[in-house]
């Protein structure tokens, strides 16, 4: 490394711990340190042995073998009903996902996602490495594996074979923009099953330590919420925390709608790519603590909905937003006791950007505002006081 222009020798270990102390472990260094050399000294490093993945027999309680079947094939969207003969009877809904409930009135969704981050439909080639005493599956690099989200998808059957009350959501599109969980969001105050909802939870996040508590730049959850349920799972042999830093998947879709949103790792690794893995022994562990937690003792803390005052005071503003038809997605929306009006800048071009954003100020300009603006990663936000 080069510091003040002089340079200075440092091992691999120490340079990952010191300069990403939070986003790389002990341990992943370590092994990354040992594959290093490995190549470097020019000694084999082996793929790790292939799997031949044995005729399907529906057993959940088994997640190795439920989660090798998950994957022997990706699922682009639109091949989602054909994971259909790995699950057991689903209801569809009006918008095309799959739900189960088991309970009365249960209070937590659970979601995962049927479809994979591919274009194109692929047979998988796996193999099983051991390092430490722990197996990873992988490919042959050919294809992605799948573990994202089928490592989700396996973590609800198995909690779904020992009947734990909850209303399982198994959703089609996330990795085209979560068509299939926005689209049921928009007609959430109209589902019957979906009034009691206090938390939902999603099991599709890399790594091994994740409760995400802020998705598209907005929190989602509690950190009473969070730390609560960090305390679930570690108390059952998980190491858990709260981490900010998640990007999007289907609870993202109920921020508005639903108090606790959240995110949980599964145990996979370098997603959407072919060097994709999933930890086994990891996934197992999940399992098995997921069907410990006491879901309905978890805290509900954070506020959702819009300021009933603001929109009072703003209703023609936001009459015209909601039925004016823009080149962008505009919303309004609560977040964090504010409310704003949010225009999603995500893949537009120039044209539509610059066409909806003066549709916006002409809206802002009739009801004579020059509120507060800012920017949250694709989003603009417009502040209403």
């Amino acid at each position: 490394v080069t510091i003040d222009g002089k340079s200075h020798p440092m091992k691999i270990g120490k340079f990952i711990r010191y300069y990403f102390p939070s986003i790389i472990s002990d341990k992943e260094a370590s092994e990354f340190s040992r594959l290093y050399n490995k190549i470097r000294k020019g000694e084999p490093v082996q793929l790790g042995s292939e799997i031949v993945v044995k005729k399907f027999a529906y057993n959940p309680k088994d997640v190795r073998s439920t989660f090798l079947s998950l994957v022997t094939k990706t699922y682009p969207h639109g091949h989602e009903d054909e994971v259909l003969q790995f699950l057991p009877s689903l209801q569809k809904d009006e918008v095309g996902n799959y739900y189960k409930i088991i309970g009365k009135n249960p209070q937590t969704m659970f979601t995962s996602h049927l479809d994979t981050a591919d274009r194109e439909q692929s047979v998988t080639k796996l193999y099983s490495m051991i390092e430490n005493d722990e197996e990873y599956i992988v490919t042959d690099e050919s294809t992605i594996l799948g573990a994202d989200d089928k490592s989700g998808v396996a973590v609800m059957l198995y909690m779904m074979s020992h009947n734990i009350p909850g209303l399982y959501y198994f959703f089609i599109g996330e990795e085209r923009g979560g068509i299939g969980s926005n689209k049921l969001s928009r007609t959430y105050d109209t589902v019957s099953y979906l009034k009691d909802i206090k938390r939902c939870v999603s099991f599709d996040r890399r790594n091994y330590h994740s409760v995400i508590t802020s998705q598209l730049g907005r929190r989602c959850c509690s950190d009473e919420f969070g730390t609560a349920l960090c305390k679930e799972y570690n108390k059952n042999g998980l190491d858990l925390s709260l981490d900010p830093t998640g990007i999007y998947t289907d609870s993202a879709s109920f921020i508005d709608d639903i108090r606790e949103c959240t995110n949980i790792s599964v145990g996979y690794f370098h997603e959407h790519t072919g060097q994709e893995y999933q930890n086994m022994n990891y996934l197992i562990s999940l399992c098995e603590a997921s069907i410990k937690v006491n879901w309905n003792s978890l805290p509900t803390t954070r506020k959702v909905g819009i300021d009933q005052e603001i929109v009072n005071k703003h209703k023609g503003l936001i009459n015209d937003i909601k039925s004016s038809v823009f080149e962008l997605e505009v919303k309004v929306i609560g977040d964090s006791g504010k409310v704003f009006v949010r225009v999603d800048l995500d893949d537009s071009d120039i044209e539509s950007i610059s066409d909806g954003l003066s549709s916006v100020k002409s809206l802002l300009m009739k009801y004579k505002m020059d509120p507060d603006v800012l920017f949250d990663g694709t989003y603009l936000k417009i502040e209403l006081k």
